[in-house]
């Protein structure tokens, strides 16, 4: 019989008690930040469950009976399996077919006039934005950007990786980042949830623009300022923050977009002299 999984925040139910009919794979207990909009809340215990197939109907039912609608109305869990996606709301139940966008798509439209924000809401290929941008944070942090961290085995001729994996919401998620060169390098970061289909990507290519300089500057700098990354709200949590000083070196970012489509620009300056420079650029993989 096939298993549908998903994750129900206890907090988000008028009565929790349910969860204990399940079988449940693992909780988490995660603090609250701005991205949640949950701000009554301290923190968020999260229980992976997996549902059998011939029970999903009425758990959906029952479950959408107990979302809490006291401080908002757009609370939902989901659960799903290799075919079928249902995302639970209050007195609403959607059976996504996850081979039809344009079922993803009604489910949004209902979810946005709730007030529930475009980031946080299931879409086409099962990767929200704020669940996104939450582990692009960690794994950045967790590769390149620290200097601590080793490169694992190269993925193709004279390439240089770092890869980061973990579970979240009951699904391996995987970041992979390729780049090659060193005061001219050219690179792929690509994200995986669930599978070896690839979610989300970005491009980039940088150039030191000073013949003289080595590659200490990044050290002295670039590292430090994407150790920066998320601490930004005005910029997305691509690179390192809007301005970052360090040993006399500015280094500065900037986007357009979201995290579904954008472009970004990094530049590092000494002396008021722009001596480096990056170009970015990705969103979702369909």
């Amino acid at each position: 019989m096939f298993m549908y999984k998903g994750v129900i925040i206890e907090e988000s139910l008028i009565d929790a008690t349910i969860i204990s009919e399940f079988n449940v794979v693992s909780t988490e207990v995660g603090e609250v930040t701005e991205l949640e909009n949950t701000p009554w809340l301290d923190v968020w215990t999260m229980d992976t469950v997996l549902i059998p197939e011939d029970k999903i109907d009425d758990y959906a039912k029952r479950l959408s009976a107990l979302i809490d609608t006291k401080y908002c109305a757009d609370w939902y869990c989901d659960f799903k399996n290799d075919t079928y996606h249902y995302v639970i709301f209050a007195n609403k139940v959607f059976k996504l077919n996850r081979k039809r966008k344009e079922d993803y798509q009604d489910m949004q439209n209902y979810a946005k006039k709730l007030g529930l924000p475009e980031y946080q809401l299931p879409n086409y290929n099962d990767l929200p934005l704020s669940l996104l941008m939450g582990f692009l944070m960690d794994a950045k942090l967790s590769t390149y950007a620290n200097v601590g961290v080793e490169k694992t085995k190269n993925s193709r001729l004279g390439s240089c990786d770092y890869h980061y994996e973990t579970e979240l919401e009951g699904e391996k998620m995987i970041y992979h980042d390729t780049y090659f060169g060193g005061t001219k390098f050219m690179g792929e970061e690509v994200v995986y949830r669930g599978s070896d289909v690839p979610k989300w990507g970005m491009n980039y290519y940088g150039v030191t623009l000073d013949d003289s300089l080595s590659e200490d500057i990044l050290d002295k700098v670039l590292r430090p300022a994407l150790m920066q990354v998320g601490k930004d709200k005005s910029v997305l949590p691509l690179r390192g923050p809007k301005e970052f000083v360090s040993e006399g070196y500015l280094y500065t970012f900037s986007s357009e977009g979201d995290m579904a489509s954008f472009t970004g620009t990094e530049k590092i300056y000494k002396d008021g002299v722009l001596i480096f420079e990056l170009h970015c650029f990705g969103g979702m993989i369909e």
